[in-house]
């Protein structure tokens, strides 16, 4: 790889542990609207037969979030930079479409009023200020951004995976996992495919986000990158924006 005039090896292959951050990472971000919020309605509304569209979009995401991971491992740079070379104005869209489905603090909100109904908050605005505020430290107090954020989710998910799994033994029968595995193919009840009466924008919707959506696929790279595999072993981080060498650098 031509790096700055000079030439670097590419680095063996790590162990399989030393690669799960970035997964750690992707996992976390996927639980968004479309695991929480659309296949939920869908399913409760229609069954387990739209299924193969959760399955469908699963499998569209794998391919580009390898294929991603595949350009950072060969270039060392994310790749938002390696398409920045297709053109200058290429950045502003990801900016834009970035900013977009990002503004609204949606999550913050969701998660002040259920604080608010477990345990009696009785503002739920200050709330949600408050959690924004405190993620913003969260991510500002650690030496290196992406650290933090392997750190964080790391412990989510593997609370977070554990409990599902119990729950999903606890509160499923024979008769769900029947119906799930005829809903990979298609069959609903009664119906192939589409069910009378189903919302194709919300169908839609939960297929776009099956897994991270949107520029959250994209950013996979930087994490690659930040992790140090591949050629990005070779490229600079991000540092918090109190680390010292930007604090050096703005006093300098």
């Amino acid at each position: 790889m031509a790096h700055k005039n000079k030439e670097k090896d590419l680095p063996p292959p790590p162990s399989l542990w030393a690669t799960i951050g970035p997964s750690f990472i992707l996992l976390g971000l996927a639980l968004g609207s479309g695991e929480l919020i659309l296949w939920p309605y869908l399913a409760a509304k229609w069954g387990l037969g739209l299924m193969w569209g959760a399955f469908l979009g699963i499998t569209f995401q794998y391919i580009l979030n390898t294929e991603t991971m595949r350009y950072s491992l060969a270039w060392g740079e994310s790749v938002f930079v390696g398409l920045r070379k297709l053109g200058r104005w290429i950045p502003l869209w990801f900016i834009i479409s970035t900013f977009i489905p990002w503004a609204l603090p949606g999550f913050s909100s969701a998660t002040a009023q259920i604080l608010s109904r477990l345990f009696g908050f009785p503002n739920e605005t200050l709330l949600a200020i408050f959690l924004l505020l405190l993620v913003g430290v969260v991510l500002t107090a650690g030496k290196v951004l992406y650290h933090t954020m392997e750190v964080i989710q790391r412990s989510v998910i593997l609370i977070g995976l554990p409990l599902i799994a119990f729950l999903v033994v606890v509160v499923t029968k024979r008769a769900d996992w029947l119906e799930l595995g005829w809903g990979l193919l298609g069959q609903g009840a009664g119906w192939w495919f589409f069910p009378s009466g189903v919302s194709i924008a919300a169908f839609l919707g939960a297929f776009a986000y099956s897994g991270a959506g949107g520029n959250l696929n994209l950013a996979q790279s930087y994490y690659i990158k930040e992790k140090g595999l591949g050629m990005g072993k070779y490229a600079s981080k991000i540092t918090s924006f109190f680390s010292k060498e930007i604090l050096d650098r703005t006093i300098s």
